[in-house]
């Protein structure tokens, strides 16, 4: 189980989270709303100890965060992390070596993730050859190419086109090892939301904080709820 509790970070001025605590089951999905500036990617850094908190613990299957449980989480973060000049498969299984996996562990598994994702063919392209989506199938095989305990994603489905959204939804679900419920109707926007447009998943997730200024507010189910634009 993951564990937030208390989170408190300030870049001078600026609360940037507001004593946010919310846990989340393992073999769950989870996401959570809120506007930009909300402080959303701050809480996912802090997870992964890009980001220091000035208050507040983070604590993996009751035990607190360090390096050792972090190099058995995985991460998406919204802006790539690739390194444009690598060859893709050369990128992936460097990548999973920083991991700790072996040699040969990481070149079976970069092979494996690369036919799942329908990258095989670009195995040898260099990374800032590939389009949009393909870049983030890429990223994606680097988040969980080390077969991570925690997946951390931030804005996963940006830039894919439906196809790429119905992969990663594909991968997404067998990690969870919870069914693949069937595809969600489009909703109607919400009254209470006005300023924000919708965009929409057809594959839900399960629980849901808001995240209005820092801090949650709300965490209640969504399986037939839209998700904001601007949301992680």
């Amino acid at each position: 189980m993951l564990e937030l509790e208390g989170l408190t970070r300030r870049y001078g001025s600026v609360v940037a989270l507001d004593d946010l605590s919310f846990t989340v089951p393992e073999g769950r999905m989870f996401g959570f709303l809120g506007p930009n500036g909300a402080g959303k990617t701050t809480t996912m850094r802090t997870i992964l100890g890009l980001s220091q908190p000035d208050a507040g613990a983070v604590r993996w299957r009751r035990a607190p965060v360090g390096p050792d449980e972090r190099l058995r989480f995985g991460y998406m973060p919204e802006e790539r992390g690739l390194y444009p000049k690598m060859k893709v498969r050369e990128h992936i299984t460097y990548l999973a070596g920083l991991h700790g996996l072996s040699s040969a562990e990481a070149s079976s598994a970069t092979d494996g993730w690369l036919e799942r994702l329908g990258l095989d063919q670009r195995r040898d392209d260099n990374v800032d050859t590939l389009s949009q989506g393909n870049q983030q199938r890429v990223q994606l095989a680097a988040a969980v190419v080390h077969e991570p305990e925690l997946l951390v994603l931030d804005e996963p489905f940006s830039g894919l086109d439906p196809v790429a959204v119905d992969t990663l939804a594909d991968v997404l679900w067998v990690r969870s090892a919870r069914p693949r419920p069937r595809p969600a109707k489009p909703p109607r926007p919400r009254p209470d939301w006005p300023a924000y447009e919708w965009s929409w998943s057809p594959y839900p997730t399960p629980a849901l904080p808001r995240v209005p200024s820092g801090r949650t507010t709300s965490i209640s189910p969504c399986w037939n709820e839209g998700r904001r634009a601007g949301s992680s």
